[in-house]
């Protein structure tokens, strides 16, 4: 692509290698509205000493107060939105939902998502936040994360013994893992955790070598055995401990991603790392059908799909994918080959190239930019 990055800062600016070496960093600081304002200042002072129109095809700006400083300076800018700022506000307790400064803050990233040249966003909840906030449709551009540094997927590996270290379980059985099995405010079990010790127990009155792993809180070890034992389960049921949840996740045959949202906003418009770490492991996975958990496989590579909070079609799905070996390896090498082809640093950047060439293109089409600068390619030059 013949990219030649060059790092900025509130602090000034600097070279790419500087900032890769750890120096040149900033320190996270708490969010607030007036510190936010101030942040755009520093922001826009050290743009403009870097003069972005001679030096530079566009901006690619991180941050809310880099992007506001960056539209209001620059006639070529990318904003990557990663969270939206008044959620931001919202998750670190800030405000709350409709409060004014959190209206404010909206109101503020409408205005740098109007005038970016394209906006980057990694989620589809992103892409539809951005939509809302002002954002033209054509210039948005879903740009996943990548996911390992070495642009390879982990060696696939199963162990089964584990199981039957840890739990007792049989050699022959099949066991299914629900990560950050979902419960209520109180520590009691959601509507979807029962849903799924239900569809559990259907699958299990079918193929009674299944078995089901928990990962949930201590304190929700009783509300689980006592729903368990009135399902007639307990036997099958364990609840995980978190020192084991790694060993488990890789010796488990199949892995259930529920689908209820977080409860933190930043969170909800994230795509679900569960279906992303299993995918990218190659497990077998079996995923609640809602926005979160098609984010990591939109069309359902490597992924059974079933309807959330339905223990008939939980249950049916889990003794189908339970009952046939050859089907659970195939699923979960095409998931693992769907997340390398389309998550690897090359394809990632190709996306990228393609948002910085549509803003090259809006910047070229737009004969006067913020500061009123007409620009003329060197062809032109006499």
């Amino acid at each position: 692509m013949g990219m030649r990055p060059f790092i900025v800062t509130p602090q000034g600016a600097g070279a790419a290698e500087l900032y890769l070496s750890g120096r040149n960093q900033d320190q996270p600081r708490s969010l607030s509205l007036l510190r936010s304002w101030q942040d755009v200042r520093n922001w826009r002072k050290s743009l403009l000493d870097c003069s972005p129109e001679t030096t530079s095809d566009l901006v690619h700006a991180h941050c809310f107060a880099a992007g506001m400083a960056a539209v209001r300076s620059c006639s070529c800018v990318v904003y990557d939105l990663n969270a939206c700022i008044e959620e931001m506000a919202i998750s670190a307790g800030l405000c709350e939902s409709g409060s004014w400064m959190g209206r404010s803050f909206r109101v503020a990233e409408q205005f740098v998502l109007s005038r970016a040249a394209a906006v980057i966003v990694h989620s589809l909840g992103l892409k539809e936040a951005a939509l809302e906030r002002g954002a033209p449709p054509d210039a948005v551009f879903l740009v996943p994360e990548p996911m390992s540094e070495d642009n390879e997927p982990p060696a696939l590996s199963q162990d089964i013994d584990f199981l039957a270290r840890r739990f007792g379980f049989a050699q022959d059985s099949v066991s299914f893992f629900v990560p950050q099995f979902a419960l209520d405010a109180q520590e009691q079990l959601s509507h979807a955790a029962i849903s799924v010790l239900e569809g559990f127990a259907l699958a299990s009155n079918e193929l009674p070598q299944f078995n089901l792993l928990l990962d949930a809180p201590e304190s929700a070890r009783r509300a689980i055995n006592e729903h368990a034992s009135r399902l007639g389960i307990s036997q099958h049921v364990a609840v995980v401990h978190q020192f084991d949840v790694p060993a488990t996740m890789e010796s488990a045959h199949v892995v259930v991603a529920m689908g209820e949202l977080p409860a933190d906003p930043v969170a909800a418009r994230r795509p679900n790392e569960i279906c992303l770490k299993s995918l990218w492991q190659g497990k077998t996975l079996l995923a609640a059908d809602v926005p979160r958990n098609r984010d990591a496989s939109p069309e359902g590579r490597g992924c059974l799909w079933f309807e959330p909070n339905n223990p008939r079609d939980l249950g049916y799905r889990m003794a189908f994918v339970g009952r046939k070996p050859d089907f659970r390896g195939a699923l979960g090498a095409a998931g693992r080959m769907f997340i390398h082809e389309t998550r690897n640093f090359a394809a990632v950047g190709q996306k990228y190239d393609e948002a910085y060439r549509f803003a090259a293109a809006r910047k070229k089409s737009n004969s006067v930019g913020p500061n009123m600068i007409r620009l003329e390619t060197a062809e032109n030059w006499g």
